[in-house]
């Protein structure tokens, strides 16, 4: 059984390793729903999936998003909403490390 934590721990964690405060925003478009940890001045309008570059994002006047996102999670990387941990979960565009991990299992405890 692969193992889940709940997205505030998530943010919890984002907001200790970026130290600034997170808001989870949650998007969606005609092909898919991704949860998004941004800081409170990212202005996200719309999304696509581009196969090459991933995600893009742009704001309210349609323009490029060129700033780093701190965690985005697809529908798949979110199970009766919680976070997966196995997969693709990056905050900061690094994956977990062993400490991080640990620190999510202890704040699941809580």
């Amino acid at each position: 059984m692969e193992e889940a934590i709940s997205l505030s721990a998530l943010k919890a964690l984002i907001e200790k390793k970026i130290k600034k405060k997170t808001l989870i925003k949650v998007m969606w478009n005609d092909v898919e729903k991704i949860t998004l940890f941004i800081t409170p001045n990212m202005k996200i309008n719309s999304f696509i999936f581009d196969d090459k570059e991933g995600y893009l994002f742009y704001d309210q006047e349609g323009n490029p998003v060129s700033y780093e996102i701190p965690c985005i999670l697809s529908e798949s990387d979110v199970v009766n909403g919680k976070a997966m941990l196995e997969g693709r979960l990056r905050i900061k565009n690094q994956p977990l490390s062993k400490e991080e991990i640990q620190f999510l299992k202890e704040y699941h405890l809580q």
